[in-house]
């Protein structure tokens, strides 16, 4: 059984290189200032693989290189930006999940794809937290899930029977693809006992969250 969801389009040669130039100029604007670090770093080459090809394409229309058609130096440009492009599509599509609003207002279009549909992924078990390698930050470990896209974690420094205490873990994201992730903690969570809990979530939906694991300290 298969449901439709949502992708970025991917660009290619079929698109003339103004059409590149533009897609990721567009992009490259747009997530270049993102507070995702991952997303950050490939918007920005895909900033200077755009200004790159416009430049080439300035150069071509002045004349200012005679050869430049024969070289193909605007065509290794386009090949540079689709390349960039694309790979901060896929960083976009890992990074902010099944967003597909925040893909439309970053400038990606957006196309459809069969997924197979999965049941619900199972608990989280073997939770487990450290010290992360900076002050204020916490490595979050547990088991991998069966069927699981990312993870949320929710943090209590009350009692951990107290479920309206848990307050979600927001920074640097809300949902993380892997089973061990570096987390960074509010000042006030720094230096107590802390209790977690963990859920995974597929295209299905969250499964079941974890019990509380942890009650150690997180330094400051």
């Amino acid at each position: 059984m298969a449901h439709r969801a949502a992708k970025i389009k991917r660009i290619n040669s079929h698109n003339t290189p103004v059409e590149v130039k533009e897609k990721s100029e567009t992009v490259g604007a747009n997530t270049s200032g993102s507070a995702n670090v991952q997303i950050a770093a490939k918007g920005t080459l895909t900033t200077t693989a755009s200004d790159a090809l416009r430049d080439a394409i300035v150069d071509k229309k002045n004349k200012h290189n005679a050869d430049m058609a024969a070289t193909g130096v605007v065509h290794a440009k386009e090949d540079d930006a689709i390349s960039a492009y694309n790979v901060l599509a896929s960083t976009v599509e890992i990074e902010d999940p099944n967003n597909p609003d925040a893909w439309i207002a970053e400038g990606f279009e957006i196309t459809e794809t069969n997924v197979t549909a999965l049941p619900l992924p199972g608990q989280v078990i073997n939770g487990s937290i450290t010290n992360g390698d900076f002050l204020g930050t916490a490595d979050v470990h547990h088991d991998p899930v069966a069927n699981a896209d990312d993870y949320t974690h929710r943090v209590t420094k009350a009692d951990p029977s107290d479920d309206l205490k848990y307050i979600n873990v927001t920074n640097p994201k809300t949902q993380y693809t892997k089973s061990s992730a570096t987390v960074n903690l509010p000042a006030d969570y720094l230096n107590v006992p802390l209790f977690w809990k963990s859920t995974a979530h597929n295209t299905a939906g969250a499964g079941p969250e974890s019990l509380p694991y942890g009650g150690g300290r997180i330094n400051g």
